[in-house]
C-alpha cells in the first residue's frame, strides 16, 4: 500500500507536474518509425527487388485505423523530439491523474473516520 502523504504534500507535486507541462515544447502524438520503401522510379535498384530506401514515418491511429504520415530527412531528428515530448507529456499526465485520485480517496477516508468519531463521542455522552 502507498505511503500516506498529507493533502497539501500532494497537491505541491501535482504543481510541481503542472509546472513540468508548461515548460514543455512541441509535441505530436503517434510512432515515429524508420522503415525502408520503393521510390517509386521504375529504373531504380529497388523496383528489381534491390535495396529500398530509408525513410521515417509517423504513424498514429484516427478510428481505429493506422495513419501514417512521412517526414521529410530535413526534420526527421525534430518530428522524433516531438514524439518523446508528447510521450513525456503523457506520462506527466497520468502522475497527475493518480496524485488527484488519492487525494480524493484519502478525503472520503478522513471523512468517514472523523463521522465515526463523532458517533463513537455522542455514544459515550449519551452513556455517562
Amino acid at each position: 500500500m502507498k505511503e500516506r502523504i498529507s493533502t497539501e504534500m500532494l497537491k505541491q507535486r501535482i504543481g510541481a507536474r503542472i509546472r513540468k507541462l508548461g515548460e514543455s515544447g512541441i509535441f505530436i502524438s503517434g510512432s515515429f518509425v524508420r522503415t525502408d520503401r520503393k521510390c517509386g522510379n521504375p529504373s531504380c535498384r529497388c523496383a528489381d527487388g534491390g535495396k529500398k530506401h530509408p525513410c521515417c514515418l509517423l504513424t498514429s491511429k484516427v478510428k481505429g485505423k493506422t495513419k501514417a504520415v512521412y517526414v521529410p530527412v530535413d526534420m526527421q531528428d525534430e518530428v522524433s523530439g516531438w514524439v518523446v515530448e508528447y510521450r513525456k507529456i503523457r506520462r506527466l499526465l497520468k502522475e497527475i491523474d493518480s496524485l488527484s485520485e488519492r487525494i480524493i480517496k484519502q478525503h472520503v477516508s478522513v471523512r468517514r473516520a472523523v463521522s465515526k468519531n463523532l458517533r463513537l463521542q455522542s455514544r459515550l455522552r449519551r452513556t455517562s
